[in-house]
């Protein structure tokens, strides 16, 4: 009867150790994916390849939203000069206008566009009339890379 009882307490400490083995490989796992890079604008666009598809977090003030439905906003670094173009992703349907002039920072997935798509959004862009003038977000309204927002938080007003 002790062999049985020993037995089975042997039997019960293998598996629990094997599944607390298996908890820890898949945290380890999950916090692999869930890794948020934390980069300044110029940092993304010194290497974008190296950011593409990754969540990223990014700070900055907002320049601009489009005032077509807020589905674009602007940011720029501490440059003052170098703008990164955020789309709403996620839960977020739009940016607000009153955002304007505010600090935000941004949780969300940069992307490189390829060349066929770079061509199109610009083809897009250019057949609509955003601005009668070139505005100081022009440059990022073109370019190949943006930050779909998950989330996001106003620093300061």
């Amino acid at each position: 009867m002790q062999k049985a009882v020993f037995l089975v307490l042997i039997a019960f400490l293998a598996v629990s150790c094997n599944q607390a083995s298996k908890e820890k490989n898949t945290s380890s796992e999950s916090t692999e994916v869930e890794q948020i890079v934390s980069a300044t604008i110029q940092e993304l666009l010194a290497s974008p390849d190296d950011f593409d598809g990754k969540e990223v977090a990014v700070s900055g003030m907002v320049t601009h939203v489009c005032r077509h439905g807020g589905q674009k906003c602007f940011i720029v670094a501490d440059d003052g000069e170098t703008q990164m173009r955020i789309v709403p992703g996620g839960e977020i349907d739009e940016f607000k206008v009153e955002m304007e002039g505010s600090t935000v920072a941004i949780k969300g997935v940069f992307r490189v566009l390829n060349p066929t798509e770079v061509e199109e959004h610009v083809e897009d862009h250019e057949s609509k009339e955003h601005h009668e003038e070139e505005m100081s977000h022009s440059e990022a309204e073109k370019a190949e890379y943006f930050v779909e927002a998950i989330d996001f938080k106003e620093v300061t007003p």
